[in-house]
This record gives structure tokens, sequence and C-alpha cells, in this order.
């Protein structure tokens, strides 16, 4: 039986609160400047639960954050369950995340540096390491500089004790227990149970909630993939989402998006954007 978690008993790791958290740019900056160990000097552009879907017919991904600075683009996402194709999800992410580049126009040689980063909450590969790092490397000769400027970093935050660094330690410890020892923790702490507060929050997060479970019940019923289901139904609502700030007619994002009339009215309500008719 699919139950919905209680808003008030939310944790920074729920995917949920863990969006709402990084969409502080100020905390995003400093949640990458932890995990990557190089300063950040301002961050241009910050987007929680962004959809990457090059064509209406493709497979989508919903990324749980995604950032850029001048000279890379970042995507974190938490990850608390341990579903057997982490390897396969982050070439893909990566890829998507570069066709989403070279749609806006960019030539191939001007693809910015790329770093997908995943907290685990679960040991991915058995091997007690406190975060793996993944480049692309040449079998015959690993001094070889490949040199395509994408990088994969999994934190498995089980082995959080085995961290040097005492910041990265303290971050990867709250994210796997919940329990804030740090300056930073505390602030990140301290936001979560601010957002608790918001009334209008709680009611985005029990509607996103109900719908999640309503796709999963519908997945279960055509024997679809729950996440599969669950992420076309998301980037459809995205690309509507996006289609009416361009002004686009709730008529014509029904049609473009497969959803109905009903839903992308509600969505521009939500929105308060007067859709084009």
């Amino acid at each position: 039986m699919y139950t919905i978690k209680p808003f008030e008993e939310l944790t920074y790791h729920d995917d949920f609160m863990f969006g709402v958290v990084m969409k502080d740019r100020e905390i995003c900056r400093e949640s990458l400047e932890c995990m990557l160990g190089f300063d950040i000097d301002h961050i241009e552009y910050a987007e929680s639960q962004k959809t990457i879907e090059p064509l209406y017919t493709s497979h989508g991904i919903r990324l749980d954050v995604y950032v850029q600075d001048g000279n890379r683009v970042y995507d974190v996402e938490i990850q608390n369950i341990d579903e057997q194709d982490l390897g396969k999800r982050t070439r893909y992410y990566q890829s998507m995340i570069d066709m989403d580049s070279l749609l806006k126009g960019q030539d191939y040689s001007e693809l910015k540096e790329s770093i997908v980063i995943f907290l685990c909450r679960f040991d991915p590969f058995k091997k007690q390491i406190p975060c793996y790092t993944v480049k692309r490397l040449c079998e015959q000769d690993t001094s070889i500089n490949v040199n395509d400027a994408a990088t994969v970093q999994i934190f498995n935050c089980t082995s959080y004790n085995k961290m040097k660094n005492e910041n990265l330690r303290s971050f990867l410890k709250f994210v796997q227990t919940n329990k804030a020892e740090s300056d930073f923790t505390r602030r990140l702490d301290n936001m979560v149970e601010t957002q608790k507060q918001i009334e209008e929050l709680k009611q985005t997060y029990l509607s996103w909630s109900l719908h999640d479970r309503d796709v999963r019940h519908e997945g279960m019923k055509e024997g679809i993939s729950i996440g599969e289901k669950r992420g076309e139904e998301r980037a459809k609502l995205e690309a509507a989402r996006n289609m009416l700030m361009e002004g686009d007619s709730t008529e014509k994002i029904a049609r473009c998006t497969d959803l109905t009339l009903e839903t992308v009215q509600k969505l521009a309500e939500q929105l308060k954007v007067p859709a084009a008719q």
C-alpha cells in the first residue's frame, strides 16, 4: 500500500524537501562547494525538479537540482533507494544534459564541463568508499586525458565516517542520519523546519504526493514502470508550464502535451498566468 509521508515528518533527504531547500542559491552554492572541494563564484541559474525532454516522443528525465555557473553545469540527485541501475542512470542523465545544451544552439565544442552528483543513502558498489569519482579513461593507458569534461561523483553517505574532510563528513552524516552537528548542517536543518511552517508549501506537497500516488496506481494497473510513468507525467506538466510562461494558448498546450484542457487551465491558475485563448 502506498502511503504519503506526513509533511511535518519530511527531512532534508526527502525528494520534495531537498528540492525546496536547494532552491536557495546560497545554500546550493555552499552545498556544491562542500561536495566538490572548490569555490564557486556564483550560481547563474538554479532550478529544482527540472525536466529535460528534447522531443515529445523521447524518454525525458527529471532532475532534482540543476544549476550552472559560468563554466560548469551541475546536476545533484538525492537517492534513497538502491534501484540497481545507477550506472546507466548517470550515463543517461549526462547525455540528456548535453542534448539540452545542444538544442539551445550550442556547438558540441562549446559544451560546458558537466558534473553529475548522486547523494546515495546506501552503498551502490558495496566497497565502503565514501565517494566514487567516475571519469572516462583509456583502458590501455589511463594517463591519457580523454578531456570530455564530464564527471560523475557518487557519494556513499553510509560511509560518512571515512570521509577525511570534516565539513563534508558532517554533511554526508546529516544526509544519512539527519543529525546536524556543524554550522552548515544546522542551517540546513533550520531551513527544513522553517519550510514546514509554510502552509502553501504543505498544500503543494500534498498535491504533488497525491498526483504521485495516482500515477503509481495507474502504472500498476497498466503494468508500466512507476518511475517511467511519473517522469512522463511530470515532463508533460513542465512542458506545459514553460509554454504557459511563453504565452501559448491553453488549447495549443493541451494538444502538444497530451494533457487535458482542464489540467492546463488549472496549471495556468496556479501560476497566475493569463494564458492566451
